[in-house]
């Protein structure tokens, strides 16, 4: 798992380095290092705040302790990570660069044409009234041949 350091000295957050998030993941991890103000807070609350398409989101993620995990961005090219904890204690945001992935502006896959769907509700419909009919198998498997998938006996006749 990548690890970002963020380093929380009087209030001021600092990222350690210079890490880059490749936006889509959800495996990043913050390591924070506080210093000793933030001893009295057990718990606190690691916000990230992003743009998505001229909008501010964010996320706040509660966590004991000095590590937290980042959640899955899309189609950001910065975050900015700050802590708060009690009633109320903050720290400055922490900002990183972010990566676009292959799939941030992918497009939704248009749905299949109806023809396509009438002939799988046409399948499904004499499956349903009448068993496997001919032909039927081969849409279920896809074309693969029934002998490899181990399945010829039950379908004998198909």
């Amino acid at each position: 798992m990548p690890e970002i350091q963020i380093q929380i000295n009087e209030k001021i957050a600092r990222v350690i380095g210079t890490p880059s998030i490749v936006c889509g993941n959800s495996d990043y991890i913050i390591q924070f290092s506080f210093d000793s103000e933030w001893d009295v807070y057990t718990v606190k609350t690691a916000r990230f705040v992003y743009y998505k398409c001229g909008t501010v989101f964010h996320q706040d993620i509660v966590f004991a302790g000095d590590i937290c995990s980042m959640p899955a961005l899309y189609e950001t090219d910065c975050i900015a990570v700050g802590v708060y904890a009690g009633d109320i204690h903050t720290s400055t945001p922490a900002r990183i660069p972010c990566a676009q992935c292959i799939t941030d502006g992918a497009s939704v896959h248009p749905d299949p044409p109806p023809d396509v769907y009438a002939q799988i509700l046409e399948y499904l419909a004499d499956i349903e009234a009448n068993g496997i009919i001919i032909g039927s198998a081969e849409l279920l498997t896809n074309g693969i041949d029934l002998f490899i998938a181990g399945i010829a006996d039950e379908w004998e006749g198909v």
